[in-house]
């Protein structure tokens, strides 16, 4: 039995239906062919220059991202340009991409937020949009206490706006950039919200009121979901006996000793 790109797009819409992104995204099959065959996959939260080229060593022929290519209604596709150089290379390697972006952030099972949920041991968790609220099992834990434990989950460094010692029981988090969502979140009775980027004046009206913020990183916020993704869909394509192999990638978008 052969997969196609079919098959796996079909997939991401029952866990993640592509309907439910907002209306600014672009999700979906960007680039390839729906019957394009598959044997090998490769999840990656953005389709860099270095994710392409991990696809072609490893002979991927479909990319999954969280971020989409086009994102802002491109108009040309040049090879000097840094997305035209992506897109260009993806058709010429054959490679097609598919991307769930608000549509997967909404995913109880597969967001990069629920993935931190999972990593702190988040307790009587509860779902509102793409604000996931849940109560640290230790609480209260202080607001320095925690910062370094979320730290420790991504890996990275996270910024924290309030004071050490503000106590924490409930916590509420949205990967990527949703800063404005703490208001919602202190009115859904958390102490403080994480989230990947913040901006001054949200970080300003947040701390005049006792409340606390942490800022993440957009990579360090949603990049859990890549491996929750991949074994999601590694699972469900073993368990109808596909012989094909899903790779999570090992790339970091900003260069450094950890990127690809």
């Amino acid at each position: 039995m052969r997969l196609t790109v079919r098959d796996v797009y079909d997939w991401i819409n029952e866990i993640a239906p592509f309907e439910t992104a907002e209306s600014y995204d672009n999700v979906g099959l960007l680039i390839g062919s729906m019957g394009s065959e598959v044997s090998k996959i490769l999840v990656a939260l953005d389709a860099t220059p270095a994710v392409v080229d991990e696809a072609k060593k490893l002979k991927a022929e479909l990319i999954i991202t969280h971020h989409p290519l086009m994102f802002r209604g491109t108009k040309r596709i040049l090879d000097d340009d840094y997305e035209g150089a992506v897109i260009s290379s993806l058709i010429r390697e054959k490679i097609n991409l598919i991307a769930a972006h608000t549509n997967l952030d909404l995913s109880p099972e597969y967001s990069g937020s629920i993935g931190l949920v999972k990593a702190l041991h988040l307790e009587n968790v509860r779902q509102e949009g793409f604000l996931y609220l849940g109560e640290l099992p230790d609480a209260p834990v202080s607001a320095g206490e925690l910062r370094k434990r979320i730290s420790s989950c991504e890996k990275d460094l996270v910024y924290q706006f309030g004071t050490d010692d503000a106590q924490i029981t409930t916590l509420c988090i949205s990967g990527g950039a949703y800063d404005e969502g703490f208001e919602r979140a202190r009115a859904l009775g958390a102490q403080a919200y994480l989230t990947g980027e913040v901006r001054h004046h949200n970080a300003l009206a947040a701390i005049g009121t006792g409340f606390v913020l942490y800022q993440g990183g957009h990579y360090g916020t949603e990049a859990l979901l890549v491996p929750l993704l991949a074994q999601g869909l590694q699972s469900r394509l073993d368990m109808l006996k596909y012989d094909v192999t899903v790779f999570v990638s090992q790339c970091r978008p900003y260069g450094g000793s950890a990127s690809c």
